[in-house]
């Protein structure tokens, strides 16, 4: 029978390792070891295989956010040194941290710490002269991910002006993005501003119309127990490679000289789950490890020859 629960995994590493389920003094150890081995694979890397890193396909999970359109009802009250700012039009509640407000005509922007009843905090004191009724654009750039999530693993989709938003690093966003040109509009790419929180590169729409955006992501993992309800992520046929990791790392704690070879048990069977992994791909994208000729242009080219500029036939 195929090892289904943590409870199955714990008395399998107990058994093989000649220890009584219940009365070892491993009994917590091996719970240990499996949860340290079961969160390094569901990372796509572990020391049984320290030559790859893999996204699994049974590790994703989709996510959505609504993007906000900026904000411009009304006029704001703001004074040198202050850090309040009284709008004339209460734009609503928002969430502390994630908005930027910007004084057209002033150069610097801020955050909104908090507000409330029309009144804003700012996280820093207004650098610009006094002006009881300045334009301003609120602009909503950085958002709260899922709970769940551990690590985005694809372009984040958007269904307008650009269907592909790209990752990029917080100081690349500074350069191509910086904070002193902040605009308006739909948002070209997205960094991470923490493993929580994404930012991007636009405020929002100037037209009062929120955006659907869509990601995929690596969820969180639970901590495997010793219990029948505790179930890891990982199919169930490849289930058992995280008793034989947890039961290499016992040997190795009792010095048993059986190691060796469940840990080239492990590895092997590591590998062979990195190769289906690689065979579902291939199989719906058939593309995927390909060597295109010519961005842009496959399959319906393969049966003609191949030219350089000059006219030389390769092949």
């Amino acid at each position: 029978m195929p090892y289904v629960t943590g409870a199955d995994l714990v008395a399998d590493v107990l058994f093989r390792a000649g220890e009584i389920a219940g009365a070892s003094e491993w009994d917590t150890k091996v719970v240990d070891y499996l949860n340290r081995d079961y969160l390094a694979v569901c990372t796509g890397a572990s020391e049984f295989l320290p030559e790859t890193v893999e996204d699994w396909w049974w590790m994703r999970d989709d996510g959505v956010l609504t993007l906000d359109p900026i904000i411009t009802a009304g006029t704001v009250s703001v004074t040198n040194g202050s850090t309040t700012a009284t709008f004339s039009v209460d734009p609503g509640a928002m969430t502390a941290d994630t908005r930027r407000l910007k004084i057209i005509g002033h150069p610097d922007i801020f955050k909104i710490a908090s507000i409330a009843g029309g009144v804003a905090t700012l996280d820093s004191a207004y650098t610009g002269t006094t002006n009881s009724a300045a334009s301003y654009e609120v602009l909503h750039t950085v958002y709260n991910l899922d709970s769940s999530v551990s690590a985005i693993i694809s372009p984040i989709i958007s269904f307008r002006d650009n269907p592909q938003l790209f990752g990029t690093s917080p100081e690349r966003m500074d350069y191509l993005f910086p904070l002193m040109r902040l605009q308006s509009g739909v948002p070209k790419a997205f960094c991470l501003e923490s493993e929580t929180q994404v930012r991007f590169s636009h405020g929002g729409r100037t037209d009062g119309v929120s955006m659907r955006v869509e990601y995929r992501y690596r969820p969180t993992v639970t901590l495997l127990a010793n219990i029948d309800t505790s179930i890891p992520l990982l199919p169930v046929q490849y289930r058992y490679l995280l008793a034989d990791m947890a039961l290499v790392q016992i040997f190795s704690d009792k010095n048993d000289d059986r190691a060796a070879n469940v840990a080239a048990q492990a590895r092997a069977g590591l590998m062979a789950m990195v190769r289906e992994n690689h065979r579902r791909l291939t199989k719906i994208d058939s593309f995927s490890g390909q060597l295109v000729t010519r961005q842009g242009r496959a399959r319906h080219n393969e049966s003609k020859l191949l030219r350089t500029e000059t006219g030389l036939i390769i092949g």
